[in-house]
């Protein structure tokens, strides 16, 4: 990122210090004073409630994202145009920013490719153990969803055959995630681009990459399928998982510009990028070894977890992503209301069709030692 593009940071100290906007408030000052400062963001949750449910990084984002947040934050009375983010991401992928796409998370995204992919009708292919929400969307639509299976015996790993048999000609979307949530199974750059290589031009390969950031520096991925000219390839990133901004809302797809001039008639706008968002995300840019310290940061947790496991029994599934799945068997429901009872919260696999697993989110070290602590009086 060149210093050029920093602009937006240069005044972010005296951005800080005027964000109290009493200035111009007509309010006095004194009674301002003994204001009720305390703001409730526990989001519905128990007061000191461990949250393992959710994927979140306890890093948080960077110092340079929340400089960038708080800079934006001082003009949160300006609407933020997301689209000027584009040449920032352009230049840190290597792609023409006509080629890139804001919004609202990659969730907007996903979401937005059914509708704008399948107003003709036609069916979806993807897995059943995996992250939903373009397949809700679809179904909605009355469209037809084609599952296949993950093949657990071999540690839940994606079964590209059945996926391709399931295409027939009436598949307008084949939709997959990777890594994947919930089993963190990863797609290498030569699956992706067999997959590629099998379907049909008219069908639109979309990509969950949210949980890319936590794989190897030289591992490829779907951007690298758009470089080579696969023009039927969407791929969706979010700043949510390893840059820690996950309550901010900003996300991105990357494809040819015709999908995604497709899906700009359906969403996507300026207003899908808010202004707080704006500024942490050119910050963030700024500091790309942040994701880095999340990823080691996983590794240690993940560690941690297979050792802990492995003391109990238990068995565990689990990729590069921030969580795991651990298998309770016919237990898994009440060992979730259990550790719910003691404010500890965990996913329920049946979400991801997977009922006979609870999928953990790695929290802070604290937190995954008293997870632990408590399952094993469960247990």
């Amino acid at each position: 990122m060149s210093l050029s593009r920093r602009h937006f940071l240069r005044n972010t100290s005296a951005s800080a210090v005027a964000i109290p906007l009493l200035l111009n408030a007509n309010i006095d000052y004194c009674e301002a004073a003994t204001m009720d400062t305390s703001y409730g963001l526990s989001m519905g949750f128990p007061e000191d409630a461990i949250r393992l449910n959710w994927n979140e990084n306890t890093l948080g984002p960077s110092p340079l994202a929340l400089e960038g947040a708080k800079a934006g934050l001082a003009d949160a009375y300006r609407y933020a145009l997301g689209g000027l983010l584009t040449p920032f991401l352009a230049e840190h992928h290597g792609i023409s920013k006509d080629w890139i796409l804001m919004g609202t998370g990659s969730t907007e995204l996903q979401r937005l490719a059914p509708a704008t992919h399948l107003k003709e009708g036609g069916n979806v292919v993807s897995s059943s153990e995996t992250w939903a929400g373009g397949l809700r969307v679809a179904e909605h639509m009355g469209i037809a969803v084609k599952r296949v299976n993950l093949i657990e015996n071999q540690d839940y790993a994606y079964d590209i055959d059945g996926l391709l048999a399931a295409v027939d000609s009436k598949t307008q979307l084949f939709i997959m995630v990777t890594p994947n949530n919930p089993t963190g199974t990863s797609l290498t750059y030569v699956e992706l681009k067999r997959i590629a290589d099998a379907l049909p031009k008219h069908v639109l390969f979309v990509i969950d990459e949210a949980y890319t950031d936590y794989l190897p520096d030289d591992w490829g991925d779907g951007i690298d399928l758009i470089k080579e000219g696969y023009e039927n390839v969407l791929v969706t990133r979010t700043f949510s998982k390893a840059h820690g901004m996950a309550g901010l809302r900003c996300g991105y797809g990357v494809a040819h510009p015709d999908i995604l001039k497709n899906i700009k008639k359906f969403g996507c706008g300026p207003a899908s990028t808010n202004i707080v968002a704006f500024g942490a995300v050119q910050g963030a840019l700024n500091d790309l070894e942040h994701a880095k310290r999340s990823r080691a940061y996983v590794q240690k947790s993940r560690a941690y977890y297979q050792q802990q496991c492995k003391k109990l029994g238990l068995k565990t599934i689990s990729g590069p992503s921030p969580f795991t799945l651990i298998k309770m068997g016919d237990r898994t429901s009440s060992l979730h209301q259990s550790l719910k009872d003691r404010k500890i919260l965990v996913g329920n696999g049946k979400s991801w069709n997977a009922p006979n697993y609870l999928r953990v989110s790695y929290g802070r070290e604290k937190e995954n030692q008293a997870f632990f602590k408590e399952l094993k009086k469960l247990l």
